[in-house]
Formats: structure tokens, sequence, C-alpha cells
């Protein structure tokens, strides 16, 4: 037997609420007390009627601008991932009556991402997506939309300290934790390298600090002895890189085991296939085109990625249910899977990643 469909008179009678009432929480229309929008909700819930939020989008009339900010990128690059992932949610989001802008910045200019912030407060949109890379700033945009009423999701990483409304990604510091059981949990070595990408700002503007600390956490826990040398490489800067490589290894040729916690693991990786290196253990994250050559070819060994697809699409759909109904997500921290990809399941993921 068919159940009987839930009407807008029947969550009125069960909130003891006018349908009026009932009918500018569903809408999001405003002028409704905190107590009412709980009972009606409440009473959609016993009811078992569910929102429908493209339909609730759609009937309102209302067109909602999402501004994303993210940083620029060239051809291959992590953010072009990002930012692809974006115009696919802006894809489905159309028809919703929603948009979704894109403000880009040199994410190692502070001077432009502080430009980029500005830009957005000239011209604000009803919600903000945001990939962290300046602590202070980011905190302090969040105070600011907050106060204005506009919700901010992250995607990519998070700065705990900020106002924000939802999280998806995948658990930094966890991320960093499972790097070192991969890279050191056979036989482990003395020493090990870690090349990093030089930046300007203060070293809690790197959105990758929670990645290291899940990583030394592990050292202390396991390995306490072991010792971590520290280099910076130059993301477009290949003469520099194979020099400072070149340098590093001639003075530590038994170090065998290598560490990036960002995502261009390909500049080591293209050092390690030109000077014909062999049996080095290396662990780096994300799955660009060029680190998929890398595992495949084996000069990197383990590849940690995520899917940034999903991670974008569920923070709009966030944002959706929020300027539908100003409702918030169940979980605030909304942490997405992490996969680890070697020689042997590369091609099984790589197009994969793609449709997601």
């Amino acid at each position: 037997m068919q159940a009987k469909k839930v009407t807008v008179k029947d969550i009125a009678r069960q909130a003891g609420l006018s349908i009026g009432t009932v009918d500018r929480v569903m809408h999001n229309r405003g002028g409704v007390a905190e107590e009412s929008r709980q009972k009606v909700m409440e009473a959609m819930e016993t009811l078992g009627y569910t929102l429908n939020t493209n339909a609730s989008l759609l009937a309102n009339k209302k067109h909602y601008r999402i501004c994303c900010l993210l940083p620029s990128f060239t051809d291959g690059e992590y953010w072009e991932l990002v930012y692809n992932a974006i115009a696919s949610a802006e894809k489905d989001a159309t028809g919703y009556n929603i948009s979704i802008e894109t403000i880009t910045y040199n994410q190692f200019s502070h001077e432009e991402y502080v430009e980029a912030v500005e830009k957005l407060k000239s011209n604000l949109p009803q919600a903000v997506i945001i990939a962290p890379i300046y602590r202070n700033e980011t905190i302090e945009l969040s105070h600011f939309l907050k106060e204005k009423g506009i919700p901010m999701v992250f995607i990519d990483s998070k700065v705990s300290e900020a106002d924000y409304l939802a999280y998806y990604g995948i658990p930094m510091w966890e991320s960093g934790y499972l790097a070192a059981s991969l890279l050191l949990g056979e036989e482990p070595p003395k020493s090990i390298v870690n090349f990093r990408i030089e930046r300007s700002g203060s070293i809690t503007d790197n959105p990758t600090l929670a990645r290291r600390h899940g990583f030394t956490d592990y050292l202390t826990e396991n390995l306490p002895q072991l010792s971590i040398y520290n280099e910076f490489l130059r993301p477009y800067d290949r003469e520099h890189n194979f020099a400072v490589m070149d340098k590093f290894f001639a003075e530590h040729p038994d170090i065998r085991h290598i560490i990036t916690f960002n995502s261009r693991v390909h500049l080591i990786a293209d050092y390690i296939t030109a000077r014909g290196l062999k049996d080095l253990r290396v662990v780096g994250f994300d799955i660009l085109d060029q680190n998929i050559e890398a595992v495949r070819n084996g000069a990197v060994k383990y590849l940690i990625v995520q899917r940034t697809q999903v991670q974008l699409r569920r923070g709009v759909n966030a944002l959706a249910e929020w300027l539908a109904f100003g409702t918030t997500p169940p979980v605030r921290d909304n942490y997405m899977p992490m996969d680890i990809l070697v020689r042997e399941n590369i091609n099984f993921y790589s197009e994969m990643y793609k449709e997601y």
C-alpha cells in the first residue's frame, strides 16, 4: 500500500503552526523565529518529509552567487584539478539559480592574496568556498564573512581557528601520519630528506603544516632518533632544483628515503629519472599527470591522493542547503577518503579520478 503523501498542512498541524509559517521556513523567506523554524524541521523529520533543495531554490526565483577563492595555476598543476572541479560543480548548480565565480591569486605572493580578498569584499557573494593558504588573513576573512551572514566552506585544507560552515577534504594530519608509515614502515633508515617548496610568509601559512605535524608525530612515537634534512625547491626553476639535489645527494649519498608534502613530487621524480638514480623510496601527494607517470616509471613508490571533484560537489551542495533553508551540515568537518596509489594499481585509478 502506497504511503500517504505528506503535505504542508500535515506539517503545520504536527508543528502546531500556521501553513504560512511552514511555507516561509520551507522556502527560506525569513521572518520566522528560530524556535518556530526548529519546530517545522522536527515536524518534517517526524513525518518523513524530505526537503528538495533544488526545487526550493528554483521556487524562490532568487539568484545566488558563490565565490571560490583559490590559487592560480599553470597546466598540469594541482589547482587545475580544483578549478576543473569547480567548473563541473557550476554546471550542476546553474539550473538551480546558483553561479560560481572564481578569484585566483599567486599562492606564493602574500600581496596578491590580500588583493584577492579585497576583490571578494568589494562585491560580496552569498557564499564562499576557499582553499586556505595564508592563515591569519583567512581567519580575518572568516570573521568578516560571519558578521555579514555569509557562510564559508573550506576545501583541500582548513584553518581550525576560522569561522566556517564546513570542511570537505582529506584529514591532513592523518595523511602525514600515513605518509610516514608508508615511507618508514619497512627497515627504517637513520636519516631522510624532506624536499619542500620555497614560499613567502610565515611557517604557519603553509597549508601542508598539519600534514608535516602528522608525519613528525609518527616519528616521535616510533622513530625518535631518526634525522630529517630539509631542502627547498622552486616550483618553476629546474636548474636551481637540480643544483640543490646534486649538492644534497653528493653530501648524503646514503640517504634513500624522500618525502614531500605538497603536490610537486614530480620535481623530484624528474631529477631521479634524469640522474638515473635507483632504489629510492619516495612518497608524494596528488594525482597530477606528471605524478602518475612518476609512479608508473618507478621514480615514486607511493602516491597519496584525494577526490577533488567529490570535495567541491559536496561543498557546493552544503552551501545550496544553507542558501535554501539556512541549515548547516550535520558534520562540520567532512573528511574524504585517502587512496594509496602504487605502480600496480595506478592505471585503474588515473582515469577514474578524472570523472570525480
